[in-house]
């Protein structure tokens, strides 16, 4: 890879710690490595996000693949935390992503640890869903939680939820802490803790007004600087220069 780096003119990445990891791993030198996020294509993905009625339960979604890496044993952790702790909030999970065989004894072993917890009811458990279920839990999410165990160089599912006005509580690491930084569109917490993440889910959850702003400031920044045109335009630049330059 160090040898096929050398012979490279350009380099794309999806995040600044990502371009940072892979220059260092690779040897490439910084003026032929560029970063362009990942953009959300609006017109599929919709925007809609629901509005919340007194009484109603807040609902956490998780929205990814379905496995170890992706820390859902850390989020449903955190959740039976606050079911324990705090029974007083109206908090429930939702969850939904793509399950590999690999993984289908992860996801059995979790479930049975809801049901011995006696929390089985208070969080649902989706599965797969085609684009219109993806829309319907962000629709109906208040907050979004994919507290990832590796360093995530993408966060795509971050934005799909920023696109719909969730603000998410993320571990901080890997390309979470720009994404949230750059859209003002959550929380960061300690990575691989579940209290931490917890506290974080029970900040929002009990400000309502947080919530409701972090969510915007994120539904904006989408709109404005993460959409696929934007990623379209940057990256399509990026590849003019390399032409030019080699030229």
């Amino acid at each position: 890879m160090q040898r096929r780096a050398a012979r490279t003119d350009a380099f794309v990445s999806t995040s600044d710690y990502y371009a940072g990891a892979m220059r260092e791993l690779l040897g490439i030198p910084a003026e032929r490595m560029h970063v362009v996020h990942l953009g959300v294509n609006l017109e599929f993905i919709g925007t809609t996000h629901r509005t919340r009625d007194a009484g109603d339960d807040i609902v956490v979604g998780y929205m990814a693949r379905i496995c170890p890496e992706k820390g859902l044993h850390l989020l449903l952790e955190a959740l039976h935390r606050i079911f324990v702790e705090r029974p007083e909030l109206p908090i429930r999970g939702r969850v939904a992503g793509y399950v590999g065989k690999r993984d289908a004894d992860y996801l059995a072993a979790l479930e049975r640890r809801l049901d011995e917890r006696g929390i089985a009811d208070r969080v649902t458990v989706l599965g797969e869903v085609d684009l219109e279920g993806k829309r319907q839990l962000l629709q109906r999410a208040d907050i979004l939680s994919v507290p990832t165990v590796y360093r995530e160089p993408k966060g795509l599912f971050v934005l799909e939820a920023l696109a719909h006005g969730v603000p998410v509580v993320q571990p901080e690491h890997g390309a979470f802490p720009e994404l949230v930084e750059s859209t003002g569109g959550g929380l960061l917490v300690e990575p691989g803790s579940p209290e931490a993440l917890a506290e974080g889910i029970v900040r929002l959850a009990e400000d309502d007004e947080l919530r409701g702003r972090l969510g915007e400031s994120g539904r904006r920044a989408v709109r404005e600087r993460f959409d696929s045109h934007t990623m379209a335009e940057r990256t399509a630049e990026i590849y003019r220069r390399a032409q030019e330059d080699a030229a």
